[in-house]
């Protein structure tokens, strides 16, 4: 069996941990800027900042920081590759951010409502700057009745379906499903049409067509795109970083970047999340901005914002194993268990326990790791799953 899990000290006693969340941020107070020139001074490991810089998304922040801060106190063999490698992100932010608008171009001549999201739409309008914030795929929201064409439009523009069981019909696919992933063959470019925010366990209500209620228009790549308020992005992002149960630091900017934006009707993301049951869920990312990035929480916010126990104990946990080392679990969704304490709403607790019930009575692979038990007798995982689950809530605490 698994070994209980130890906890290890606060990882910001380590200088490399106390200067990436120092950098990781578009405003850096004079305050801010006196402790980054102070934990520069310290012995720093600058590889292990780099290796934590690139596993959590946000070495754009680091290296733009360092550069403005205090250049002459990073080495230079530091401080050159990852000028370089700045450079190379910018580049290819710029390309993508035309890729993009070109797609967006051909779907709305051929009237399909496309609306990028995170990726290059999202750098451009929460950070300012395509090369601040990182990102691989190209996000695209359309809405269900235009999958269809949205997919041969996409394939007549060289991109190839990705992960599409052959033997599943297509519509079945996306009655079951939010999101066809797309490949270009010559560029690797990777396209992502969504029809729904949240995933479907998360039962969240009314998903897309609330959030597309309002939009906004944003310069990308030479064009003119549509783009999500701030208020809506608020909440589709908390909904996305509790998918990733918030393990990678670049969530949490996102969230901490937003609260230091001015003109966002928090009214509407009270209601919003009032109405949907996401009130817990706002209140663990509002409690991770502020610590560890420290953000300040507008007062509008923060009147109307219930932070329960469940949330700041949720909160502690993602602190406490935010910068360990990765697990195998590390890029997979959140379990269950999270997905659902993460909801304050009885009935939803319910609605996401009724959906998800066969994939939480049928046996998986986490449970053959847990204990190897001969084929002939695999039924016994009917037994052993209660268990394990059991174990690792116990050691997750």
């Amino acid at each position: 069996m698994l070994e209980p899990t130890r906890h290890s000290p606060d990882p910001r006693s380590r200088p490399e941990v106390d200067l990436l969340l120092s950098c990781a941020r578009t405003q850096v107070t004079p305050e801010i800027s006196d402790r980054i020139r102070a934990l520069v001074q310290k012995r720093v490991d600058w590889i292990e900042l780099i290796r934590l810089a690139m596993r959590h998304d946000v070495m754009p922040l680091l290296y733009r920081n360092l550069q403005q801060v205090c250049p002459d106190s990073v080495p230079e063999y530091i401080l050159g590759p990852l000028a370089a490698r700045y450079r190379e992100q910018a580049k290819e932010a710029h390309h993508r951010a035309e890729v993009l608008t070109r797609i967006t171009s051909l779907f709305e001549e051929q009237e399909i409502l496309a609306v990028p999201y995170k990726g290059p739409a999202l750098a451009q309008k929460l950070y300012g700057d395509l090369s601040l914030r990182g990102f691989g795929d190209l996000d695209i929201m359309i809405l269900e009745r235009d999958v269809p064409r949205a997919k041969e439009l996409a394939q007549l523009l060289g991109y190839e379906v990705m992960f599409l069981n052959d033997t599943v019909q297509f519509a079945e696919h996306v009655r079951a499903n939010r999101e066809l992933i797309f490949s270009h063959p010559s560029n690797g470019t990777q396209l992502e049409l969504h029809w729904r925010f949240a995933l479907q366990s998360l039962c969240v209500k009314d998903d897309p067509g609330r959030f597309l209620q309002h939009f906004e228009r944003i310069a990308l790549g030479g064009a003119q795109v549509l783009s999500l308020p701030l208020e809506v992005y608020f909440l589709i992002l908390s909904l996305h970083a509790t998918k990733h149960k918030w393990r990678q630091l670049k969530l949490i900017c996102d969230i901490a970047e937003i609260l230091g934006h001015n003109n966002v009707d928090w009214n509407y993301v009270r209601r919003e999340a009032d109405d949907l049951g996401l009130e817990r869920m706002l209140a663990v990312g509002v409690l991770l901005a502020k610590d560890p990035l420290e953000a300040v929480i507008p007062a509008e916010l923060a009147r109307g914002l219930q932070i329960d126990r469940t949330a700041r104990a949720l909160a502690a946990q993602i602190r406490r194993g935010l910068f360990k080392e990765p697990d195998e679990d590390w890029t997979a969704h959140a379990d269950l268990y999270f997905q659902i304490k993460i909801r304050e709403r009885l009935r939803d607790r319910a609605s996401m326990l009724y959906r998800n019930l066969p994939s939480i009575l049928t046996p998986n692979e986490r449970d053959q790791r847990f204990l190897s038990i001969p084929e002939q007798l695999s039924s016994l995982y009917y037994f052993v799953k209660p268990v394990r689950w059991t174990w690792e809530k116990m050691n997750s605490r």
